[in-house]
């Protein structure tokens, strides 16, 4: 039996098959130099908002919190999964089976509970948003930052538990990610039109009164700045969708028609997508938000 036909751990034959075709190896060269360029950009930008965070007072909000805690799965993507993701692309160049083994195994796993997580958290800041225009003052009182740690490490191990359940399910597991990406939509599509049909009925009333005798409150300030909060989370999922989908697509292509080396190639370019996407984020942090965007100067300055 040759190398390339044997098995490697929970993965399928198709997997191991090292193609020597020359769409295969320019893929897999494209692959590697693009993972290496994103990681330490993915890496400096979202490392930057987590120590910008951490060193500002202002920012210990649970809001803030729960962006900090999305910008430190993005960083695990360009410190972990990217690196990963080109060593097994190195192994599978040099057709070395073990090593392809192992790094496309801590790489698929790492990825997975990753991504997870990303959405999960991307979630919870869109509820976040609504929770602080329905609670009013009870917000500070029920939504605090132990509870938002608490409520992240939960994700972090339902999403380990739920890469665990792989290891004994084959092709039927790929639902799993896909029916949680169509849950994760639903409830940000429900928060943020909730957010906007209270922001619009509370601007109505604004306009109904007469500003000389009924000056704008607090309250009014806290609302125009959750509609704000969704607008920033409806770009970040935006963007997610825009990245994940060409790779949801290959999921649905893949559980059909099997693991062809069209499928293959879109594959690798698809997960590569997905991880551009950590890039960006921090991105769209310091342009949306005037808070992070002031306190990441700073710090700049300063160092």
């Amino acid at each position: 039996m040759k190398e390339t036909d044997k098995a490697c751990f929970f993965f399928e034959d198709a997997f191991i098959n090292f193609d020597k075709k020359q769409d295969i190896f320019i893929t897999n060269i494209v692959m590697c130099i693009l993972n290496c360029l994103f990681s330490m950009a993915t890496c400096f930008g979202n490392f930057l908002v987590l120590f910008t965070i951490r060193k500002t007072q202002d920012l210990h909000l649970p809001s803030f919190v729960l962006l900090g805690c999305l910008a430190a799965s993005d960083a695990i993507v360009g410190l972990i999964c990217q690196p990963l993701f080109v060593a097994f692309k190195i192994a599978e160049l040099k057709e070395s089976l073990t090593a392809f083994c192992f790094l496309k195994m801590l790489q698929s796993v790492s990825g997975w509970i990753t991504i997870g997580a990303t959405l999960a958290v991307l979630t919870a800041v869109s509820v976040d948003r609504l929770l602080a225009l329905t609670l009013h003052l009870r917000y500070n009182a029920i939504v605090t930052v132990p509870r938002v740690f608490r409520l992240i490490l939960a994700f972090w191990i339902l999403c380990l538990v739920g890469n665990v359940v792989r290891f004994w399910m084959t092709k039927e597991w790929y639902l799993i990610p896909i029916v949680a990406v169509f849950i994760t939509f639903f409830i940000i599509t429900f928060s943020t039109i909730r957010i906007f049909q209270i922001v619009r009925r509370h601007i109505r009333q604004i306009t109904d009164q007469t500003l000389a005798t009924n000056p704008p409150q607090a309250n009014t300030v806290n609302v125009l700045k959750c509609r704000k909060s969704a607008v920033t989370v409806l770009f970040i999922y935006g963007l997610v969708w825009i990245f994940y989908l060409p790779f949801l697509i290959v999921l649905f292509i893949e559980i059909f028609y099997g693991y062809t080396r069209t499928v293959r190639i879109a594959y690798d370019f698809a997960v590569t997508a997905v991880f551009i996407n950590s890039f960006l984020n921090p991105v769209v942090y310091c342009w949306r938000i005037s808070e992070i965007r002031r306190a990441v100067k700073n710090v700049l300055r300063k160092e």
